[in-house]
């Protein structure tokens, strides 16, 4: 009697949104909207928001009699969001920021420990300070540490900000951390005991295993599949993570749906031949989907896909059938209720629309399309459905995708499969095998992806407002396509006209861009530059040692740098040059080096005091201190800390965020 009581009660809040026409979606997209803007805005503009919002439910109430229950849902939503973010910036958000500068104790457990060095380890610690919940990454001497270990920390903390090198402040904002504490100066004290024995066990047997994965696997596959596994990117280059991005296989190494769907899948057969009991194979599965999110590191994007899974999952279970956009609405909900700046999270906005864009088109039942036109469909709509966030975020679109969704995502799911036997089987003996056979199809991938990223036509940046409009327009246009026409041939056609007007577009912008510009990035004493023009790029390394090259990487991103023929290192030019493999996608064809005891390669040339590169339109003089650089009437000094202009010096010592010079004025970016 109760077990019906309860299938009866808990399908009946699963069928709630098919009886009101998908009002959870609706719901939920509302919700994600308000807290969206109030993330986006800082809650600043709530109440012009919220008034807003009454004002279109008002309108859209009065003027569509059938849709009077949608305005209703959607604007209760939307006020509830709106309410939840001002909540958690009063009392959370402004509270933690005053604390900025103060000496204070946290109490909490241990997230997350990466080694720095011998001597200290980089420690995330999440509790609360003063009753506030907070999240904290400090470095502490190196100690007997285990994640879930509860721990009181006593530091002086800062606001965490943007910085030349990294917009820290931004990333960390999207997943509510705003403090810091400093460099090796807190103490912290062990209560002895784990606040989770079970997760701990998990993790650190993903550690385990992600140091197996290495210790097999070459280097660069090694990093991928244990990216893809574990999802530990700490063994991938920057470079290697520009390949990826720009070739459109970004996402299948960020563990989200497709890893918890294969996981379950693998799981669910397994257990299914040896429990005959349904109930029991359910539960053992809902176990398995959850203690592989913790075994992934909890991102957003993977408890995203096991909230939604487990939702899904339950609905049959029960007896009922659920609805996936529904689901993700409830899943949007659940997911930014308790921290709800994540609604700005890069990795919970993309997880978010592909799987809009998935459910989309499969509700729109497109029977006569081939199994290769389904697939064309559902790549091409999750495609345009993530680009308006992937280009005003990341500055560009991966038109690769479509093809690498098709050709190579496939050859990784083999690889995946692959690693949950050896994941599932505790990585005995048969784990060094089965890892070189998982290897081989990854390396494949690998080799595709760094000749695709090379292609002009793979990335299309959107560095200029027009570029942005067009993607942004094109894209809503296209997801309507994909949804909506019923020949997939035509959606095929229709995608390739698309993209080749995005090429098209992203190459004039390069053409009509003849002004030589300047970005500036201080680092205190030290300094690097780069000198673009028409999508080319040269850059300078003044004094930086190759710390900027990440950085010089992520700003070449932004003013949509294609060609880097040139670059010029004032000091320690084997270290430096022999740093671009590593932390630079774009390699130099030609390295100039103020420096005379270092030895050879086939690119460098040495240059003396006093020496001049003729590189084109530019001259480039090797001086005390800097580069002179000469280019149509203007002359510029290139120093550490400093520069000049046409004679005219500029302190820039002290700046902490770039600079740019387009010829007539210094302007901070």
């Amino acid at each position: 009697m109760f077990t019906g009581c309860r299938k009866d009660i808990f399908g009946s809040l699963i069928q709630y949104g098919d009886n009101m026409t998908r009002k959870a979606a609706w719901a939920g997209i509302s919700f994600w909207a308000a807290l969206l803007l109030g993330a986006v805005y800082h809650s600043e503009k709530n109440l012009m928001f919220l008034l807003t919002a009454l004002g279109l439910a008002v309108l859209a109430f009065s003027a569509l009699k059938n849709y009077r229950r949608h305005a209703v849902v959607c604007f209760a939503a939307f006020a509830a969001g709106i309410a939840v973010n001002s909540c958690y910036t009063h009392f959370v958000y402004d509270n933690l920021i005053a604390m900025d500068g103060r000496e204070v104790t946290m109490n909490g457990y241990v997230k997350d420990i990466s080694q720095i060095d011998g001597n200290y380890d980089r420690v995330t610690v999440c509790g609360k300070i003063d009753g506030i919940p907070a999240e904290i990454s400090y470095v502490l001497p190196y100690g007997d540490m285990h994640y879930y270990d509860e721990i009181s920390v006593t530091d002086t903390v800062s606001v965490i900000e943007n910085s030349v090198k990294f917009d820290s402040g931004s990333y960390n904002y999207s997943k509510s951390v705003f403090l810091q504490g400093g460099y090796a100066t807190g103490s912290y004290e062990l209560t002895g005991r784990s606040v989770n024995p079970v997760f701990r066990w998990i993790r650190e047997y993903r550690d385990k295993l992600f140091g197996k994965i290495m210790t097999v696997c070459p280097k660069r596959e090694g990093a991928f599949l244990g990216a893809m596994l574990c999802g530990d990117k700490s063994e991938m280059s920057s470079a290697m993570k520009t390949e990826l991005y720009r070739s459109g296989l970004g996402h299948i190494f960020a563990v989200s749906g497709i890893h918890l769907v294969i996981a379950a899948a693998f799981f669910g057969y397994a257990v299914g031949k040896i429990v005959k009991a349904k109930q029991a194979v359910f539960w053992l599965t809902l176990a398995e989907i959850w203690g592989f999110a913790v075994f992934a590191g909890l991102s957003v994007s993977v408890v995203r896909a096991a909230v939604m899974m487990t939702v899904t999952r339950s609905g049959y279970f029960f007896g009922r059938k659920s609805d996936g956009l529904n689901s993700l609405g409830l899943c949007t909900i659940l997911l930014t209720a308790a921290k709800p700046y994540t609604a700005i999270s890069p990795s919970f906005l993309l997880s978010f629309l592909a799987v809009a864009a998935i459910e989309l088109v499969s509700l729109s039942k497109h029977d006569e399309d081939s199994k290769a036109g389904s697939a064309l469909r559902l790549s091409a709509a999750v495609l345009f459905m993530t680009a308006p966030a992937s280009a005003i975020l990341f500055g560009g679109v991966s038109a690769a995708s479509v093809v690498t969704n098709l050709l190579l995502v496939p050859l990784c799911t083999i690889s995946l499969q692959i690693c949950f036997i050896v994941l599932f089987t505790g990585g005995g003996s048969l784990a060094t095998p089965l890892l070189i056979a998982a290897g081989i199809p990854v390396k494949f991938v690998l080799y595709c992806s760094r000749k695709l990223a090379r292609f002009d036509i793979s990335y299309v940046f959107s560095y200029q407002v027009v570029l942005l409009g067009i993607v942004i327009v094109s894209s809503v246009l296209m997801v309507y396509v994909c949804v909506r026409v019923k020949d997939s041939r035509k959606v095929m056609v229709y995608t390739a006209a698309v993209l080749a007007a995005w090429c098209a577009c992203g190459n004039i912008a390069r053409l009509l861009d003849d002004d030589i510009k300047v970005t500036v990035l201080p680092d205190r004493k030290k300094s690097a530059y780069i000198l673009s023009v028409g999508g080319r790029a040269v850059i300078f390394d003044v004094g930086c040692k190759g710390g900027m090259d990440s950085a010089l990487q992520n700003w070449m991103d932004k003013l949509g740098i294609r060609d880097m023929p040139y670059a010029f290192i004032l000091e320690d030019g084997a270290v430096t040059a022999a740093g671009y493999e590593d932390d630079m996608f774009l390699q130099p064809d030609i390295v100039f080096v103020c420096e005379d005891d270092i030895s050879a390669n086939d690119r460098t040339v040495y240059l003396k005091s006093g020496d001049t590169a003729d590189i084109g339109d530019m001259q480039v003089k090797s001086a005390e201190g800097g580069f002179i650089v000469s280019f149509d009437d203007c002359e510029l000094f290139l120093g550490k800390g400093k520069m000049e202009i046409n004679g005219g010096e500029v302190d820039i010592s002290a700046e902490q965020r770039p600079l740019e010079f387009d010829g007539t004025e210094l302007r901070r970016l």
